[in-house]
């Protein structure tokens, strides 16, 4: 210990007062980390539902291989993603909401492994609906962009 005090001129003890402030910090990290992937969804569903690039693009919206062919291909992969990203990101919204909630009470440790399993659930659960949306595209659409089956068809706002 007096071989790292020396070495990086380091005073632990003004470090121990700090502690708390610390942990505290660390549980309101944890809780954004928890929160900002679910938000994030809800948000780009809201653009891709709400204003989604008119045409197939590499810059904006949520690209597929069989969602870029067509105008239409493109339109129906944004409502999909939107439908889906949005159902997803307003569950683990709420979910995690209630998760954060059990923060209360628990020691340090306990809420980084809760953080940990519900990082990884949201992943999972990302995953799967991103794979849904492609699934979607490639049952309704061929890599031209025409129509394989017929897919529902989305009614344009005016």
């Amino acid at each position: 210990m007096d071989l790292i005090t020396k070495l990086f001129d380091i005073d632990f003890a003004a470090f121990v007062p700090k502690l708390p402030v610390f942990l505290g910090l660390m549980r309101t990290l944890m809780a954004l980390a928890l929160l900002a992937g679910p938000v994030t969804m809800v948000i780009l569903a809201a653009l891709y539902l709400f204003k989604p690039a008119p045409e197939a693009n590499y810059n904006f919206g949520y690209r597929t291989y069989y969602g870029m062919g067509s105008v239409e291909a493109w339109q129906f992969s944004q409502k999909i993603a939107g439908l889906a990203f949005g159902g997803v990101g307003a569950g683990l919204t709420v979910a995690m909401l209630i998760v954060i909630l059990f923060f209360i009470g628990k020691t340090l440790m306990q809420v980084a492994i809760m953080a940990t399993v519900c990082l990884l659930v949201q992943v999972v659960l990302i995953l799967a609906a991103r794979i849904v949306v492609a699934s979607l595209c490639r049952k309704y659409f061929d890599k031209d962009g025409y129509r394989r089956n017929p897919a529902p068809r989305f009614q344009k706002r005016k």
